[in-house]
């Protein structure tokens, strides 16, 4: 139940604010009450909802501070995983499959019109990525993150500019693993996560000053 709530949180279903009303989701999902509130709790513990007294369960609100904080956290995390994958002397494998997915991305990048598949792809790269990282602490670590972060690098995926750069980085980033230059590879990947960071913070704070201009 949780899995399924945070999907539809981070796909954008459920909106920043969207209420999430206990029994409307005992009814939807065929459950009591007890499997929605220990699902909205593993959701509160893991950033994606707030728990109100007296109001209940809601989105939590996206964040500049916390977009700060998390992607400073995850783009250490995901340079060691580059490092760790360009280091691996069996990548060739995942290296081929991982091409198809970059060929993908750059064909979704060309198109304005394929946000949202996109941003599908370039998560479940982020995905295969970390499950292919022979460190199961590193690994561990990137998985906890991947629920906050999926929301921020939605909104900054919007941008059909920024993209374009993350195509180009995710090759660059390819290419650079497949040399086993490992010490490039981690400061590319820190830079793309890093530069996913300023495209949500820029959404956010236009979104902002265009709420604040009506």
């Amino acid at each position: 139940l949780a899995a399924a709530l945070s999907a539809r949180i981070t796909d954008g279903t459920y909106g920043p604010g969207a209420r999430l009303p206990e029994a409307a989701l005992a009814r939807e999902f065929g459950v009591s009450h007890g499997p929605v509130r220990d699902a909205l709790r593993v959701l509160e513990r893991a950033g994606l909802v707030s728990i109100l007294p007296y109001r209940g369960a809601q989105v939590a609100q996206l964040d500049v501070q916390e977009v700060k904080e998390l992607y400073q956290v995850r783009a250490a995390l995901v340079g060691l995983r580059a490092r760790w994958i360009a280091e691996n002397p069996n990548r060739e494998t995942f290296l081929q499959q991982a091409e198809t997915a970059v060929a993908r991305l750059e064909a979704l990048a060309a198109d304005p019109d394929q946000g949202e598949a996109y941003a599908d792809a370039a998560l479940a790269l982020n995905r295969d990525f970390t499950e292919n990282v022979n460190n199961r602490w590193l690994r561990s670590m990137l998985q906890g993150l991947s629920l906050q972060t999926a929301r921020y690098t939605r909104v900054g995926l919007a941008d059909p500019e920024h993209r374009r750069e993350s195509a180009r980085y995710w090759r660059k980033l390819l290419e650079t693993i497949r040399a086993g230059d490992a010490g490039r590879a981690e400061k590319i990947a820190s830079e793309n996560s890093l530069a996913s960071r300023d495209a949500a913070i820029r959404y956010l704070e236009s979104t902002k000053s265009s709420i604040n201009s009506k």
